[in-house]
């Protein structure tokens, strides 16, 4: 290709200079021609979901400004990149494809260790240019996969008491000797007692590195979010039903009401703090929905496999309808909040709730 006369790419309205490293490689599947506009269209968008942006120096040199610690082995530029070794097997490929398009298109070679070894990719290029291209590329395929991975850890507030769990067992055993005939409706539904909880927000931490991590962030919270804002009241009433989706007829999820202001925006500066460091995604309608979770579906679906009848049909919705008319206005109680923890899923600590890899006191 001359590079003084590049292929101009055009999508949705604006134009993309092609440069050579962009080109087809001997790993890319042949190009028929395209004849019809819509074909031609969708063909310029998987192209350019398929080709590396294009960086300009400024941008590089933002980049640069970033604490990166590469450092020259010869006459190449190296970046030790530690990364979970579960996104390994996405960022290699099949047939290793990806791993050579992607040193292909920036110009580096990517080392990867096996999963005995440590999590330290190493990244070398010519140029500290390319090997932040790498690292940026690496990052997203990351960020792409662990959103396809299961939440490992919550940040949570624990909602019990003595007085909390006793109405909630009898709202749980009246739920079931006059609702039990509903569709759907069992004991396998219910949530622990010990374990009834506000839910902040959760994360994907795949190695020990990043549990640390979310610990150091965690501690950095209190300090710049949590303390500034002088909580008074940490009384928080429980009462009331409501259900995730439309019909009620046909539940994934039962939950306690809470209403407190204040919490409220503790629960909300916590997110907005996690998903500024990248860790947590942004909730649906930009703020955390306060919820005691009761009643869910996937407590079924868990209990089922951890009893080994992995092939029982999945029961997906339950009917609440009959739940709703009797005890809409249940009241459960009222918490005196007093610590957020990070709490591990699918765990049970001593006292009963959740495991704990943090725990910061109000």
């Amino acid at each position: 290709m001359d590079v003084l006369r590049p292929k101009i790419l055009n999508i949705d309205g604006r134009q993309y200079r092609l440069n050579t490293a962009d080109c087809p490689n001997e790993y890319d599947e042949p190009v028929k021609p395209k004849t019809d506009k819509a074909e031609i269209q969708m063909h310029n968008i998987e192209t350019s979901e398929r080709l590396p942006s294009y960086v300009e120096r400024d941008d590089i040199e933002e980049e640069e400004s970033d604490d990166l610690n590469i450092y020259m082995e010869g006459d190449r530029c190296v970046l030790k990149l530690e990364a979970p070794n579960i996104f390994y097997g996405l960022i290699i490929g099949r047939n290793r494809e990806n791993l050579k398009n992607l040193e292909y298109q920036t110009r580096t070679r990517i080392k990867i260790p096996n999963t005995r070894e440590n999590n330290i990719i190493t990244i070398k290029g010519e140029q500290r240019a390319h090997v932040i291209t790498a690292k940026s590329k690496i990052d997203a395929i990351i960020k792409r996969g662990r959103l396809k991975q299961s939440m490992t850890h919550f940040v949570s507030l624990p909602m019990v008491n003595s007085i909390v769990i006793d109405n909630y067992l009898a709202f749980k055993k009246m739920v079931l000797d006059e609702c039990g005939q509903c569709h759907g409706v069992n004991e396998l539904l219910f949530q622990n007692q010990f374990k009834l909880h506000l839910t902040i927000t959760c994360f994907v931490l795949c190695n020990a590195a990043e549990i640390k991590r979310a610990i150091k962030l965690m501690e950095q919270c209190e300090n710049t979010v949590i303390r500034p804002m002088n909580l008074k009241s940490l009384d928080v009433l429980v009462s009331g039903l409501d259900y995730m989706n439309d019909d009620p007829s046909e539940v994934n999820v039962l939950y306690a009401k809470v209403e407190s202001p204040e919490i409220q925006m503790l629960a909300d500066k916590i997110q907005t703090f996690f998903q500024d460091c990248d860790l947590a995604l942004q909730p649906r309608n930009n703020h955390v929905k306060l919820h005691v979770t009761l009643m869910n579906s996937g407590f079924y679906d868990y209990q089922v496999s951890v009893n080994g009848n992995s092939g029982k049909k999945t029961q997906l919705t339950f009917d609440a309808r009959k739940i709703f008319e009797k005890f809409n206005d249940y009241t459960f109680g009222t918490v005196q909040l007093s610590d957020i923890h990070l709490s591990q899923r699918h765990t049970t600590d001593s006292n009963g709730f959740y495991k704990s890899s943090f725990v910061l006191k109000l």
